[in-house]
């Protein structure tokens, strides 16, 4: 966790105009500082530090766990390298109230002065099972806000999890996110299969908020290995759960199984091979095709 980010974040949320709140601060295993710098700089917020990492639903599934017996009636999962603006949560809140049981996600910038647009909403939640249909992470990421402020409304859409309103009527009823991803995926599983159920995805324009994205890979040169290996694998994970046959076009390109097996042979028969990204990419790949999910790749020992 680069605490810093995190110390952003909390500052903005204790500028939110909704009245009715409380942070909760979950250190997902930090190997520095983390923990004694924000208890000291935040001593009045919960604090929680995860025994080991376990990944992004894991982490914040403690969260959760802490809402469920605590009686709250929703929880706001943020990740640490968000802010956000006043009016955000009440913005969430309103539509919570007007759509019910439902997943909430925000208007999403990349920067602020100039609001330049990260996610907007312009996917539908059933185009997930057509990736040629989204090929970028929105269609307006990039593009400036004014330019496109008054087009966006509320409405259903694929939202993603460095900011998911949920309320806890939902987790109660349809359990929380699938902790065995580990890391990428496991929001998008989570939303489509409760859209499958009846409960939709809603975007909300008017609740902003600012997130830098990718902030934990770039802690380290041998990070992005890291996102090669779980981004490849549950992807392959997520296709095969939901039908859909994109992995098999990814394996054909590295030769089929023959081809997957000679990479290894000669990987294991040559002592000084270094594990490149390309190790990474095919050993993902390969745990993806035989169902191998959980914490395969212990990001700490890459940093």
């Amino acid at each position: 966790m680069k605490y810093a980010d995190t110390i952003n974040c909390v500052n903005s949320l204790l500028k939110l105009s909704y009245p009715d709140f409380k942070i909760m601060v979950v250190d997902n295993h930090s190997l520095n500082e983390s923990v004694q710098v924000l208890k000291k700089t935040f001593p009045d917020i919960l604090l929680v530090k995860s025994p080991e990492n376990n990944g992004y639903a894991a982490g914040n599934k403690l969260g959760v766990d802490y809402a469920l017996k605590n009686n709250f009636d929703a929880v706001w999962i943020l990740n640490n390298d968000c802010t956000v603006r006043p009016n955000s949560l009440s913005e969430l809140v309103e539509s919570y109230k007007r759509n019910g049981n439902a997943l909430y996600s925000n208007l999403t910038l990349m920067s602020e002065n100039p609001d330049v647009i990260h996610y907007a909403g312009t996917y539908e939640i059933d185009e997930i099972l057509q990736p040629d249909k989204y090929p970028t992470y929105d269609k307006l990421k990039g593009k400036f806000l004014k330019d496109h402020k008054d087009s966006l409304v509320e409405k259903p859409a694929r939202i993603y999890g460095h900011s998911m309103f949920i309320p806890v009527e939902v987790i109660k009823k349809y359990g929380f996110m699938d902790t065995r991803y580990f890391m990428f995926c496991e929001e998008t599983d989570y939303t489509l299969s409760l859209h499958k159920l009846g409960i939709p995805s809603i975007f909300v324009p008017t609740a902003i908020i600012t997130h830098i994205s990718t902030s934990t890979f770039k802690l380290s040169d041998k990070m992005k290995y890291v996102g090669t290996y779980y981004g490849i694998r549950n992807t392959v994970l997520f296709d095969k759960r939901f039908a859909r046959s994109d992995y098999k076009a990814v394996l054909s390109r590295k030769g089929g199984w023959i081809g997957l097996c000679k990479y290894f042979a000669k990987y294991y028969m040559s002592p000084a091979a270094a594990k490149n990204e390309e190790y990474y990419a095919n050993l993902g790949l390969l745990h993806g095709v035989l169902g191998i999910r959980g914490k395969r790749l212990n990001p700490e020992e890459l940093l």
